[in-house]
């Protein structure tokens, strides 16, 4: 209860005097000394740190919806791996007496963070994560210019340019063939591809995507020309449909993490 009325009158704040943010240099040292500290804590899997900058009514509210305690967290944390912190951007701090609003981006992340002084000593009473989400005309940009690159990969027969465009834990579905997965399994797979055919020709055309949050699924349909090495005769031709999931990763770059197709030609 504590937490969702400290969140209610810092939201209502925020939303009747939207310029009466804080300068850096206001801020009391403790509390940015204390923010900061937290912040490095979640990236290190400090869980010493963040437990006593975290007050045991804490609730962390998660961009689907559900919640963490602060039992949870610690837990979670407990059996994370440390890694280095991402850059805390675009931050504001909203002073209200013994309680502080902080918002900032880490990486891909908003996060809204709520400060109360207690026993002493600053302490995060609830925070709430939401993912910084490309507009749909951006996105586009990015998906087209990846394609762009996989089919220039593709016609040059650039399996190892191609993995690039993958996430390490993607998986490749295609007819005919087990599931490959992780980018060294696709990168085989294209290898193998190859090594038994030129492309020629490639080309795929994106018809629509869906967006959700640091998720994209996008539908297309692809046309190659491929030329069997050693061989003699016609090229071949083949159309069909693609679906991809692609994902933004930590450095912010969208890369594919499933990938399925199927062709138009009938069986033989």
């Amino acid at each position: 209860m504590k937490a969702s009325i400290l969140l209610s009158a810092a939201l209502a704040v925020l939303l009747v005097q939207p310029t009466a943010v804080v300068a850096q240099s206001s801020v009391p040292a403790d509390l940015r000394r204390a923010m900061d500290q937290r912040v490095a804590a979640v990236a290190q899997a400090d869980a010493a740190t963040w437990d006593r900058l975290t007050a045991d009514n804490f609730v962390l509210v998660l961009p689907d919806g559900t919640t963490r305690t602060k039992a949870v967290r610690l837990a979670q944390l407990r059996t994370q791996q440390p890694s280095a912190p991402a850059p805390v951007t675009n931050e504001t701090i909203q002073m209200l007496g013994n309680t502080a609003v902080q918002r900032y981006q880490a990486g891909n992340t908003w996060v809204l963070a709520v400060w109360s002084k207690e026993r002493g000593g600053w302490r995060v009473t609830l925070a709430q994560a939401s993912p910084v989400s490309d507009d749909s005309a951006t996105l586009r940009r990015v998906i087209d210019a990846n394609l762009a690159r996989f089919a220039d990969a593709f016609k040059r027969g650039d399996a190892a340019g191609l993995a690039t465009l993958y996430a390490d834990d993607a998986v490749e579905l295609n007819p005919g063939l087990p599931p490959r997965e992780g980018v060294e399994a696709i990168q085989r797979g294209f290898t193998s591809f190859f090594n038994g055919v030129t492309a020629t020709d490639a080309k795929f055309t994106t018809h629509d995507i869906v967006i959700g949050g640091n998720t994209a699924i996008e539908r297309g349909t692809y046309a190659l020309r491929l030329r069997p090495k050693g061989a003699t005769g016609n090229d071949i031709v083949d159309t069909g449909k693609y679906l991809t999931v692609w994902e933004r990763q930590p450095d912010g770059l969208w890369k594919i993490i499933r990938g399925i197709s199927n062709s138009d030609r009938p069986p033989s």
